[in-house]
């Protein structure tokens, strides 16, 4: 299990595995952290295959935003499926991510900014 990384344009797109439960939490988050701290600027974790998220990638997620923010990056996430919207939703991370329904309108925000 592990995250494939591309960069389009100027942007550090993530795809994050189908399972972020504990194992998989565990399997990718020293590898998130070090690619979004290299690359300091912007970033997508494309969640379109992500079918189940634990506590713990909530935190690991809003723990790599709140690390790259300072260095003049931004975390975004697009293709929530709607069970993990739910989840963002409820535990109120919805307002502290942007969230796109996909890859291309996330890339085309982040080229309007």
């Amino acid at each position: 299990m592990s995250v494939k990384e591309e960069t389009v344009g100027d942007v550090l797109v993530i795809t994050m595995p189908s399972r972020l439960d504990a194992v998989g939490v565990a399997a990718i988050e020293t590898r998130l952290a070090e690619m979004l701290q290299n690359h300091k600027g912007k970033a997508l974790a494309d969640m379109s295959g992500v079918d189940f998220v634990a506590s713990l990638a909530l935190r690991m997620l809003l723990t790599n935003l709140k690390d790259v923010k300072p260095l003049g990056g931004d975390l975004r996430l697009s293709g929530l499926q709607p069970q993990i919207a739910e989840i963002f939703r409820k535990s109120r991370f919805d307002k502290m991510f942007k969230i796109y329904p996909d890859r291309e309108s996330a890339l085309e925000a982040y080229a309007e900014a």
